[in-house]
């Protein structure tokens, strides 16, 4: 009899509302991480240790999740990196999780208003053709100092938490990636003095100063292609073979020309390949 009742009793809990698409709840071990719009692809925030994490789904070795956070993010969800997370770091920490890869290829639309370089792209250097898939090194106005976080308000510009500020950082090697939407702030990369990568953060707009060039990003020409597969970092590459992987140039921002690229415009908007 009491096991019936037990069985019953659980039956009615599972079929509470809600109940069966309850998140799993996780917290974030590492001192950040890094919140992205799709696995391995653009950063639109940084999480603290301890923030809570409701899982949502994974790909490969990223999660996404919903964080709630005690301090200042513009974005709580999006994906971050299964060794960053308390449970889901463990084996059988993602058990019954579902399988999301490919849901939010589009979400960066919603945060990004120009960008150093679009996505499958590569520059003209020395002739030939060459990947890029890093930042093009900027100078940051004297006194500007990176934050994890920025936030956005309805009815103002976006602005960055100097509650979350990362000093000691290598300003020397700053590096530019994309400014938001309204054009106020940019997403950038120092190194810590030493290290070998580094810290991704923002800044406001008005922070960034080209480095031995023209533009905070790349004054050469830059061509997206449709397909980038089997393409190599630090090779050049002949006219000949980007014309055949779909060539077309990058449409600089028709809202935020001075930070750089379109970040996806539509196929028909792109100017011809130059080449």
């Amino acid at each position: 009899m009491k096991l019936r009742i037990a069985l019953l009793a659980a039956l009615l809990v599972a079929l509470l509302p809600g109940h069966a698409d309850a998140a799993p709840a996780d917290t974030i071990s590492a001192d950040r991480a890094t919140v992205r719009d799709n696995p391995g692809r653009l950063v639109l925030a940084n999480a603290a240790k301890g923030d809570r994490a409701d899982v949502q789904g994974y790909c490969g070795e990223w999660v996404r999740v919903r964080v709630t956070p005690d301090h200042a993010m513009a974005t709580t969800t999006g994906w971050v990196m299964r060794g960053h997370l308390t449970r889901a770091s463990q084996s059988g920490g993602l058990d019954g999780v579902p399988e999301r890869c490919g849901d939010d290829t589009e979400r960066w639309r919603d945060w990004v208003g120009a960008i150093n370089a679009p996505f499958r792209s590569l520059r003209l250097v020395d002739g030939k053709w060459r990947r890029i898939t890093f930042g093009t090194g900027v100078h940051l106005a004297a006194g500007c100092v990176l934050s994890l976080n920025y936030t956005r308000v309805p009815d103002g510009p976006d602005r960055v938490d100097p509650a979350q500020a990362v000093p000691g950082l290598d300003m020397s090697k700053v590096s530019y990636r994309y400014v938001t939407t309204d054009g106020a702030v940019a997403l950038v990369s120092a190194p810590r003095p030493g290290a070998s990568y580094g810290v991704w953060g923002f800044v406001p707009s008005t922070c960034l100063l080209p480095k031995n060039r023209e533009h905070v990003y790349f004054d050469e020409p830059v061509v997206q292609l449709q397909n980038t597969s089997g393409l190599h970092t630090g090779v050049g590459y002949s006219n000949e073979t980007i014309r055949a992987r779909g060539c077309s140039a990058a449409l600089v921002s028709p809202t935020q020309p001075r930070f750089g690229y379109w970040v996806d415009p539509a196929a028909a908007n792109r100017p011809p390949c130059p080449v």
